[in-house]
């Protein structure tokens, strides 16, 4: 998209044109966001989910989200979308695994300060991205703004929070935050920040259940599934291969398989 594209889509979003703009967004935009998925979750099968669970957020009520973007620029955009999208991947593990409980010092901190301790410090989101989404949020967001909020946090940072947050940047998951103030608690908060077994189980059930179903679709039907959602194909390339005729038919064949897939897992 140019920018003018992206300003008039942006409006129709809010608009009674919001399906048709939504759809014109998924064809131009699924291949980024599910790349952005799959560096979160390696599982095809997770990112599947997670992908439904991301798109239900942007589209949601009228998307909202998308239409906080202000920046200039089709590459500005994609950038702020991946931040975006990195963030919902985290909400959607949140949900699947249980909720990590942020350190108690950093949430006494003002709220700019705790978003920037959760996208710097916790998500390890690179600089660029980490502006454009703060701005987004904070319109009086500055690098200066940013520096300073990070000063006051490394102020607050004990030994071993760094130690646990440097772990969590290392392993690329979000299990292993815990909230500590003393060393002696190490071990006692590492523990309960580990997933909920029961929610580890829901999870795998809702894994099989997935699978189940898609054992019941047409041969083409699951062809057309991964490659889109597994392969990354955008709909035109899913379109051709499949021999759809055009990039729109391909996107509403995949909404009437993703609605039957939703109704055989429940």
């Amino acid at each position: 998209m140019t920018p003018n594209s992206i300003e008039t889509w942006l409006r129709d979003l809010n608009s009674p044109n919001s399906e048709e703009a939504w759809a014109q967004f998924l064809a131009d935009y699924s291949p980024q966001i599910y790349q952005a998925i799959r560096q979160f979750e390696a599982d095809t099968d997770n990112a599947a989910d997670c992908f439904q669970f991301v798109c239900e957020q942007l589209f949601e009520n009228r998307a909202k989200r998308l239409r906080k973007f202000k920046g200039e620029g089709s590459a500005t955009f994609v950038t702020w979308l991946r931040a975006v999208v990195r963030n919902l991947c985290i909400d959607w593990h949140r949900r699947q695994f249980g909720r990590l409980r942020p350190f108690r010092a950093i949430s006494r901190l003002p709220v700019f300060d705790q978003e920037v301790f959760r996208l710097v410090y916790e998500r390890a989101t690179p600089p660029e991205e980490c502006f454009a989404l703060l701005a987004a949020d904070f319109p009086n967001t500055t690098q200066t703004r940013i520096n300073e909020s990070r000063a006051r946090i490394d102020e607050l940072l004990t030994p071993n929070q760094r130690w646990l947050l440097a772990r969590r940047q290392h392993s690329g998951n979000g299990n292993e935050i815990a909230s500590l103030d003393q060393p002696e608690t190490f071990l006692g908060e590492l523990t309960d920040s580990l997933p909920d077994p029961e929610a580890q189980a829901i999870a795998n059930e809702r894994k099989r259940n997935l699978e189940q179903a898609l054992a019941q679709l047409q041969p083409q039907e699951r062809v057309l599934i991964r490659l889109r959602f597994e392969q990354g194909l955008t709909l035109g390339k899913t379109a051709e291969l499949l021999d759809l005729g055009n990039a729109q038919k391909a996107d509403r064949l995949i909404q009437e398989i993703l609605k039957r897939l939703e109704k055989l897992m429940n």
